[in-house]
C-alpha cells in the first residue's frame, strides 16, 4: 500500500510489485538457479575421463580368459581409447568458458559427465564379467567387443537391412502422417465429418497391428507394402487424434476477429487453425513415432524379408546372438535419435513452448 499526498492509502500498483519481487532476495536466487546454464564440473570430467582410462589400461593390460576365444579385445580398446581422447580434448577446450565454443564444450560435459561414467562403469564391469573372467559366456553373453567384430564382419547386411527399415518407416510415417492430418484437419474442422468419422477412428485405429496382419498380407500385392500400410496405420490414429482435437481446442474468438477482419475459409485454416494446433500435432508426431517402430519390428519379424526385424529374427534362429545384439544396439540408436531429432524440431518451431516436454 502507498500513500497519496492527500493521506490516503492507495493499493499498490502492478509495477510496484514486480518491483517488489524483482528485489526479493530470494525470487532472485531461485531464477538465477533455474536459468542458469548448466556448465562442466571439473572434478566430475576428472572421474569421467579417469574411468575410460582405467577402462581402457584394464582392457588391455589384464589378460583375457582361457575358458574360450576371446574376440574384438583390439576394437574395443581403440574405442575406449578413442574416446578417453575426446573427452580430455573437449575438457581442454571447456577450459576458456568466455568463448563460444568453449562455452558450448562446458554445457556438454556439463550435461553429460555422470553419463559418461556411467558408461564407463558398464563397459568395464562387462568386459571383466566375460572376456576377463569367464564368469559369463557366449553365445548369450558375449563380450562387449565381440559385438563390433561381428557388426562389422556383417556390415553389408546390417547396412542394407538398417536401409530397408528406413525406407519403410519413412513411407509409413510420410503416409500415415499427411493422411491423420488431413483427417484430423476435416473432422476438427468440419461438424459434418467429425460426425462420420469419428467412430471410424474410434473403432479402427486402436484396433492392435497384429489383428491386422492376416487381412493386409492377402490384400496387399507384396509384403513391402502390406507393412507401409501397417505402419501408416499406427501413425494416422494418434495424428488424426490429436489434430482434430488441437482444431477444436482454437478459441471461437479468433476465428470472429479474423471474420470481422474479411478473413475467408482458407486463411482461417492454413493462418489460424493449423498454427494453433501445432503443439497438438507434434505431440501426435511423438506419440506415433515409438508405435511405428514397434509395428515396422513386427512387420519385418513376421512378413517382410527385409529390414532390421527380420535380420534380429535371422539371426536369433542361428544362434548368433552377437550379431542380433548388434542390431539390437543399432535400432535402439535409431529410435533413439529419430525421437530426439523430433523433439529438437519441435522446440525449434514451437519456440514459445521450448523444453515443455522434457527428453
Amino acid at each position: 500500500m502507498t500513500t497519496s499526498t492527500t493521506g490516503q492509502r492507495t493499493p499498490p500498483t502492478t509495477a510496484d510489485r514486480d518491483l517488489a519481487l524483482s528485489r526479493d532476495p530470494g525470487i532472485r536466487a531461485a531464477l538465477t538457479r533455474r536459468h542458469r546454464p548448466r556448465t562442466a564440473d571439473h572434478r566430475l570430467v576428472a572421474v569421467a575421463v579417469g574411468a575410460w582410462l582405467l577402462t581402457t589400461a584394464g582392457i588391455v593390460l589384464v589378460p583375457d580368459t582361457g575358458a574360450f576365444l576371446v574376440k574384438g579385445q583390439l576394437p574395443l580398446a581403440v574405442l575406449a581409447g578413442t574416446i578417453t581422447a575426446v573427452l580430455v580434448v573437449v575438457w581442454a577446450v571447456s577450459a576458456r568458458p568466455q568463448t563460444r565454443r568453449g562455452l558450448r564444450a562446458s554445457r556438454w560435459l556439463g550435461a553429460w559427465s555422470a553419463w559418461w561414467i556411467a558408461l564407463a562403469v558398464v563397459v568395464a564391469a562387462w568386459d571383466g564379467l566375460t572376456a576377463k573372467s569367464g564368469v559369463l559366456r557366449p553365445p548369450y553373453v558375449p563380450p562387449p567387443g565381440q559385438l563390433f567384430t561381428e557388426a562389422w564382419a556383417d556390415r553389408v547386411l546390417l547396412g542394407q537391412s538398417v536401409a530397408n527399415s528406413a525406407v519403410l518407416l519413412v513411407l509409413g510415417l510420410v503416409i500415415g502422417g499427411i493422411s491423420g492430418l488431413l483427417t484430423g484437419l476435416w473432422m476438427g474442422w468440419s461438424r459434418r465429418a467429425g460426425y462420420w468419422l469419428n467412430p471410424i477412428v474410434k473403432y479402427i485405429g486402436p484396433v492392435p497391428t497384429l489383428a491386422w496382419i492376416p487381412i493386409v498380407f492377402i490384400a496387399f500385392p507384396n509384403t513391402f507394402w502390406a507393412a507401409v500400410f501397417l505402419v501408416s496405420l499406427t501413425v494416422w490414429f494418434p495424428m488424426t487424434v490429436l489434430t482434430s482435437a488441437g482444431i477444436r481446442s482454437v478459441p471461437k474468438s479468433y476465428f470472429d476477429v479474423c471474420q470481422t477482419l474479411g478473413a475467408g475459409a482458407r486463411f482461417l485454416v492454413l493462418k489460424v487453425s493449423l498454427p494453433a494446433a501445432l503443439p497438438n500435432i507434434f505431440t501426435g508426431i511423438f506419440m506415433a513415432l515409438p508405435t511405428a517402430f514397434v509395428t515396422l519390428t513386427i512387420a519385418e519379424t513376421l512378413g517382410v524379408n527385409s529390414g532390421l526385424g527380420w535380420y534380429i529374427n535371422w539371426k536369433k534362429g542361428w544362434s548368433a546372438y552377437p550379431a542380433m545384439y548388434a542390431a539390437i544396439v543399432v535400432m535402439v540408436l535409431l529410435c533413439g535419435s529419430l525421437l530426439t531429432l523430433q523433439l529438437a524440431v519441435r522446440n525449434r518451431v514451437l519456440a514459445w513452448q521450448k523444453d515443455l516436454t522434457r527428453w
